[in-house]
Order: C-alpha cells, then structure tokens, then sequence
C-alpha cells in the first residue's frame, strides 16, 4: 500500500512541475540537452581520432 502511494505522489509532483513550463523554458531545455548532445558527441570523435593518430605514430 505505501509503496503505490509513494509512486504516485512522485508522478502527481512531476507531472505537476512538468506543466507548469512555458514554452520558453521547454525550448531552453532543448537547447540545453542538444548541446550537451553536441559536446559529448564531438569529444567522443576527438578522443578515437587522437586514438587512431597515436596508432599511426607508433606504427611507423
């Protein structure tokens, strides 16, 4: 019993405070995320060509 009513207080406060976002806010979240995204991503390729780089170096 306390168990289901725990789980749906939790939902009830996040989708409470998920409403209550103006587009705006929605949309700097986005950017937010999509950066982050972006970031991550480009460090992941940074980080296997400095890899493929030290191979080749060590190669020759």
């Amino acid at each position: 019993m306390e168990k289901s009513t725990v789980a749906t207080a939790y939902g009830a406060s996040i989708t409470t405070t998920l409403a209550g976002f103006s587009m705006n806010e929605w949309v700097a979240m986005g950017g937010l995320i999509i950066g982050i995204a972006t970031f991550l991503t480009n460090f992941w390729f940074k980080r296997e060509h400095l890899k493929l780089a030290q191979k080749q170096v060590q190669g020759e």
